[in-house]
């Protein structure tokens, strides 16, 4: 399995997140409650909703409970689609009392007499006429106003109260009966944050006006900010001035509020249990790291956790294509996973990364450059104070490119956390790390900005540079001494030069490596011949791996250590996967004028 879908559990064998403790508690509330009573599930979209009423659908389901639950469950964007202002609410009630019919007839309970039968039709089809009277904009009625007064159709409100009498008798009905068990009606509502604010507000009161009957529940699966969307048009925006109406609308429908417990979420459970489905194994010492990569970027929201995995996936699949078996190559995977986090989460940060990969170099000339002002930033921190997270340059850089957008402005001192964190673990090979990561990372932005788009769309290819010029030239900017850069040249110059007299050779110059292929192999993996990582800051030789794919690995091989007399040296050397080595270090073995004719011997030999 490579993907993740994005559905809602469904039982607590699936119950990765560990919340099931609070169905439970849940479950037992709501069997001991006094009715009417209205339950709202509150959580921005993607944080759980549906899950925790899936289990507790579950719990209401298991035989032997002594409080005997019926149970409806609308799906409330069902009825939006394709709907206009108004239409959605008496299809939202009417779907209410129908699948509560069809609960109890799937558990064998729907035993109404004929005549309180009827009594359901009536209702039903007076909530479907209704529909239909606004569908047709015959009335201009729709439940809220005239349960509130506010309608001059006067003769409706009458008709109304009929409904709310029948519906209330009808469930009276239904629990009385001495041939089935039901106590209670539990009404599932969900989805309330898909459908337009204003129709959830008028779901909200119409099911207030209508639907507060005895013997029922409602357990609604809302967003706050939903609602006071939703409200705007009757209050205003919120303000601190008037907050407390938007408070009080939401107190009189819901009176016991349920925050979705996102800060307890047993993440690394899920994290861990999720890569072991795409096939990613993490030991003991990384299940901490990827779990702090996860808490300092995306948090704690499911959906948002498995769109990451998702896209962690997908990059994997590509590593494997790129470069087949080669684990250097591909670099780590947690600093992948790491900046997939924060090209997610944090956009602009991820941007400076993609312009200056090693960000513990970012200095007040790299912020101005980006419009961030050093001035500001020092006036900003003095009113802060001192903190250990901002007291080197690169880290007031960060905090100060967080202060532009509102969003990662309160989340500064989580990403500092988590580049403190790569800084630690990687060290001196941080940059190095970094640019393997990024060539891959990039692929996934959905970054609107003109730079990034264009990095992206470089990055995202195999050629990420056109050309030997462009990459001495990534080369020549990242450092590297120019030595290691004549060396480099030697090699890829012959190499080039055989692409263009050969239409079956290729040479891929990506961000972090080059590599010279033969497309005659058939077969994935195999048309790789030669791999070259870039160059390091510190060595003036370069990496080499003749790759297992090339034909005449063991005559270049034997070749080379008779004529640069490299017999016994470690620096040569065939590794168990059949590849052939060549280590940087053979520079100062040979020197400067003998390592170069190396080089071009390998090259040479390679397009031949």
């Amino acid at each position: 399995m490579n993907s993740i879908t994005d559905q809602p559990i469904l039982s607590s064998s699936e119950d990765l997140l560990k919340v099931e403790k609070y169905s439970q508690a849940l479950s037992n509330f709501i069997g001991n409650s006094e009715t009417p009573i209205t339950i709202g599930l509150q959580g921005e979209w993607g944080t759980g909703k549906t899950s925790l009423m899936s289990l507790l659908l579950e719990d209401f389901s298991r035989d032997g409970r002594e409080v005997k639950i019926a149970t409806s469950w609308v799906n409330t964007w069902e009825y939006s689609m394709f709907k206009g202002a108004h239409e959605t609410t008496p299809g939202v009630l009417r779907g209410m009392l129908e699948k509560l019919k069809e609960s109890c007839k799937d558990r064998g309970v729907w035993t109404l007499a004929d005549g309180a039968k009827d009594r359901f039709g009536k209702a039903t089809r007076f909530l479907g006429g209704l529909a239909n009277q606004v569908l047709a904009n015959q009335t201009g009625l729709n439940v809220k106003d005239a349960a509130s007064g506010v309608s001059d159709k006067t003769k409706y409100l009458a008709e109304i109260a009929e409904i709310k009498a029948l519906i209330a008798g009808l469930i009276q009905e239904l629990i009385d009966d001495s041939k089935n068990p039901v106590e209670k009606v539990v009404f599932f509502v969900d989805d309330l944050d898909r459908i337009p604010p204003s129709d959830a507000v008028e779901v909200l009161e119409s099911l207030k006006n209508i639907f507060d009957i005895p013997n029922c529940v409602f357990l609604l699966a809302i967003d706050y900010e939903v609602v006071v969307k939703g409200l705007e048009s009757k209050f205003g925006p919120k303000t601190e001035s008037n907050e407390r109406e938007f408070r009080s609308f939401f107190d009189k429908i819901i009176q016991v509020p349920f925050s979705m417990p996102v800060g307890t979420y047993d993440i690394e459970n899920f994290l861990v249990e999720k890569l072991k489905k795409l096939e990613v194994e993490i030991d003991e010492t990384n299940r901490e790291l990827f779990t702090k990569a996860v808490r300092f970027t995306i948090g704690s929201n499911p959906r948002s956790l498995k769109r990451y995995l998702n896209s962690f996936s997908l990059i994997n699949d590509l590593k494997a294509i790129e470069f087949d078996t080669d684990q250097e190559a591909q670099g780590d995977d947690f600093m992948l996973f790491a900046l997939l986090g924060i090209q997610i989460s944090y956009p602009n940060i991820f941007r400076l990364l993609t312009q200056s990969s090693d960000f513990t170099k970012w200095d007040r000339g790299f912020a101005n450059k980006f419009g961030v002002e050093w001035t500001q930033i020092e006036e900003q921190l003095e009113k802060f104070g001192e903190h250990d997270l901002i007291d080197e340059e690169w880290e007031r850089v960060v905090w100060g490119a967080c202060q532009k957008d509102p969003y990662i402005k309160a989340k500064a001192f989580s990403i500092l956390e988590l580049l403190n964190l790569l800084r630690d673990r990687y060290k001196e090979t941080l940059m190095e790390q970094i640019d393997a990561a990024m060539a891959f990372a990039s692929i996934t932005s959905v970054d609107d900005d003109v730079e990034s788009k264009q990095a992206v769309q470089k990055i995202g290819n195999k050629t990420v540079f056109n050309g030997i010029a462009a990459k001495v030239n990534q080369l020549e900017e990242a450092g590297i001494s120019n030595e290691g850069l004549d060396n480099y040249k030697t090699l890829w110059n012959i190499l080039d030069g055989g692409v263009s007299n050969n239409k079956s050779f290729r040479i891929s110059f990506t961000k972090t490596a080059t590599s010279f292929n033969d497309d005659r192999n058939a077969g994935r993996g195999n048309k790789q011949a030669l791999y070259c990582p870039n160059p390091s800051k510190k060595e003036s030789g370069i990496k080499i791996w003749i790759k297992r794919n090339y034909s005449g690995i063991n005559e270049l091989e034997n070749e080379i250590k008779q004529i640069f007399n490299l017999e016994n040296t470690s620096l040569l050397s065939k590794l168990d996967d059949g590849d052939l080595f060549i280590g940087p270090g053979l520079q100062n073995e040979l020197g400067p004028q003998k390592y170069k004719e190396l080089l071009e011997a390998i090259a040479s030999r390679i397009i031949t």
